[in-house]
């Protein structure tokens, strides 16, 4: 069986390409032209230089697939203008869905986000039955996912191809080309001066088990349904005490109110337009503060999705990110990690040699 993965080279895209390779696929990435490929190195997949915007450089990838995953949509808060993020999220889209109907592709599984399901400021735990609120005052990056997910659904009718949509919590862990917010849940914790946490709670998940997610709705997943692939719901004192745990750092000293977040977003925004480097918050995830973003996994659950625990997704993300450009070497000589992150570390690395050494399984 030959599978397609658009966005091959982000975190999502390099984690499901490993996976369908240890199921024994046949798989090829579609990356743009100027792709960062250190998360791809050494795989047995074949690349297409290509753009979602490009229907003909889709339509020649499709070719021959039985399968498409669509992870191609930037998770980002910054950098990416939020007319740009829409197109590629909603043209993007259809573009994919043309191109798999043409080929006779099968089904297409479609990264889509839990923050289409919502948010409360209360401790409540939603399910794919909720909604967001289609309003402009959501970050860009909610506003494209809420368009893409409603979008998709009718092009994916039309064409009659079918169509499931993965929303993923907060996923990390490692092979992302770029840093983005999940995994700046660990780098930004660290990079913090003041050690600070803040109010509400978010649901982080191990990549590894979205990639797996996804594999397993291309298998058993309803048509038109929403799933979402998830782990524990923690406040995000209990995410940052994990956090600090693993990496050797010191425990939240407290938790910054809304405004303060805000304050320091700001800033945070103006040293990023100064020095060209990515902010550790953006005013659009300080807006985000005190909401619970706490999601059930019992739908995928149904179908077989068994995610491992927070603190071993965050062990496996910090091994990585501890090892790599995203976290500063003033702060790396401050860290003392934990022995699960030095695990996790061997237990990453025997997985890469396996590939390397043309396992599959």
């Amino acid at each position: 069986m030959r599978a397609l993965v658009t966005g091959a080279n982000g975190l999502l895209g390099a984690n499901i390409i490993r996976e369908l390779l240890r199921q024994g696929l046949d798989v090829t990435g579609v990356v743009r032209p100027d792709a960062d490929l250190a998360g791809l190195a050494g795989l047995p997949v074949a690349l297409v230089r290509g753009d979602v915007l490009d229907a003909p450089s889709l339509a020649a990838a499709a070719s021959g697939q039985d399968l498409v995953f669509h992870t191609a949509v930037p998770f980002s808060y910054w950098g990416h203008e939020p007319a740009e993020m829409t197109r590629t999220a909603v043209e993007g889209s259809r573009n994919v869905l043309a191109a798999a109907a043409a080929s006779n592709v099968r089904r297409v599984v479609m990264t889509s986000s839990s923050v289409t399901l919502g948010a409360s400021y209360r401790p409540e735990v939603r399910d794919e039955t909720a909604r967001a609120e289609d309003d402009a005052e959501e970050p860009a990056y909610v506003l494209a996912k809420i368009s893409q997910e409603r979008e998709a659904l009718e092009a994916a009718r039309q064409l009659g191809v079918e169509i499931v949509f993965a929303c993923p919590t907060m996923s990390v862990g490692p092979f992302g080309a770029s840093l983005g917010p999940s995994n700046g849940v660990v780098t930004s914790y660290l990079a913090d001066p003041l050690k600070l946490s803040w109010a509400g709670g978010c649901n982080i998940v191990s990549v590894h088990d979205v990639a797996m997610g996804h594999v397993l709705l291309a298998a058993y997943g309803e048509p038109g349904q929403r799933y979402v692939l998830g782990s524990e719901n923690l406040r995000w004192a209990e995410i940052h005490g994990l956090v600090a745990e693993l990496a050797g750092a010191p425990p939240p000293r407290g938790e910054a109110s809304a405004v303060a977040c805000y304050a320091l977003a700001v800033a945070e925004e103006a040293r990023a337009r100064i020095t060209g480097a990515a902010p550790l918050a953006t005013r659009a995830q300080a807006r985000m503060v005190g909401r619970f973003y706490w999601y059930s996994h019992d739908r995928a659950a149904a179908l077989g999705y068994r995610p491992r625990p927070a603190r071993q997704a965050l062990a496996e993300a910090t091994a990585w990110l501890a090892a790599g450009r995203h976290i500063s070497r003033e702060t790396r000589a401050g860290m003392r990690l934990h022995r699960d992150v030095h695990v996790a570390r061997l237990a990453l690395a025997a997985s890469e040699r396996r590939f390397s050494e043309g396992w599959a399984a």
